[in-house]
């Protein structure tokens, strides 16, 4: 059941590797970072169904499994420092309590790891140091660590620090899973090769299927070619500037999924709407089993949201 669920090419791109992944033992600590912006895409809803069933495919092989988000909020304004602090962390809480209402009624208890704690333990500190020792001293890992950096931030002095966080976080979660979306395979696959380096674990990469705008927006060339190859953030609502072309559970009705479906023109989009929407009805139904992806007619999907998404989201207490 568990290789039949991640071989789901509607919903699972990639796995490094599933055999790493069939071996693992307990416990395992199951983790997806995320960063975050104003509003809260749907598109999460697919990662937070997705990591509930495989958690429950893995306990079912008696794996003791602990789920785990990673609010990257220091990622975000001390980093990359895209934002005001006291924005980054109203927009977090924001965020926390939507994958609360998420976790309570899909029945599920993913966790919550803020960076900006984390990065004060001991442990991340030590492990931090660790990496810039290692990137100092031995010049082949440093040439690894730099394969992981965007080709225009190399000349950068700083260009080490968002992978080496991100490296640092993951070491300190101790995780053995990893969920993301397709883009963070930029810095996920040379990590994994060069973890046995620095003695950090060598993570198994699970990267969902890509998330799409609906609607018809009107893109530029390079725009259109990014999205073509890596979709959209899911975690960030304004993701390419698209954010009046994404789906918020909390504050979209009918009315406005349906004005956004019939202007959609990306079949691609609707099969994504078609699946994350799917996930939620069985996920509702207690049942895990693979979905069939037939024609539904738009309304036909305008109602299934309703029914299995933005209702029980709106009525969540949390």
């Amino acid at each position: 059941m568990l290789k039949n669920y991640l071989s789901r090419k509607s919903l699972v791109e990639k796995v490094l590797t599933l055999d790493e992944l069939e071996k693992l033992k307990s416990p395992v600590n199951l983790m997806m970072g995320q960063t975050f912006d104003e509003g809260q895409p749907l598109d999460m809803l697919k990662y937070a169904l997705f990591i509930m069933n495989l958690s429950d495919l893995l306990r079912d092989r008696g794996v003791d499994v602990t789920a785990s988000w990673l609010i990257a909020d220091h990622f975000i304004s001390e980093i990359n420092k895209d934002n005001d602090a006291e924005v980054v962390k109203r927009q977090a809480i924001d965020r926390i309590n939507y994958l609360k209402k998420i976790n309570s009624v899909y029945d599920f208890n993913i966790c919550f790891v803020l960076s900006s704690e984390l990065s004060k333990t001991d442990a991340y500190k030590t492990n931090l140091k660790r990496l810039h020792e290692k990137k100092d001293r031995n010049l082949a890992f440093r040439e690894a660590v730099l394969k992981s950096v965007p080709e225009d931030r190399r000349s950068n002095p700083d260009c080490f620090d968002y992978s080496f966080e991100e490296l640092a976080t993951i070491q300190t979660m101790n995780a053995g899973i990893k969920v993301g979306p397709q883009y963070e395979l930029f810095y996920d696959e040379p990590a994994r090769n060069f973890a046995s380096m620095i003695g950090f674990n060598k993570l198994v990469g699970v990267y969902l299927t890509n998330c799409w705008p609906l609607g018809n927006p009107v893109l530029d060339e390079k725009t259109k070619n990014a999205i073509e190859n890596f979709g959209v953030l899911p975690y960030k609502k304004n993701s390419k500037g698209l954010g009046d072309y994404r789906i918020d559970p909390l504050k979209d009705d009918s009315e406005r999924v349906k004005d956004l479906l019939n202007k959609t023109v990306n079949n691609k989009a609707l099969i994504d709407l078609q699946v994350i929407l799917s996930l939620a009805r069985n996920r509702l139904e207690g049942v895990l089993r693979p979905s069939e992806i037939v024609a539904l007619s738009k309304d036909q999907l305008v109602s299934m949201y309703e029914t299995y998404v933005a209702t029980p989201i709106r009525q969540a207490v949390i």
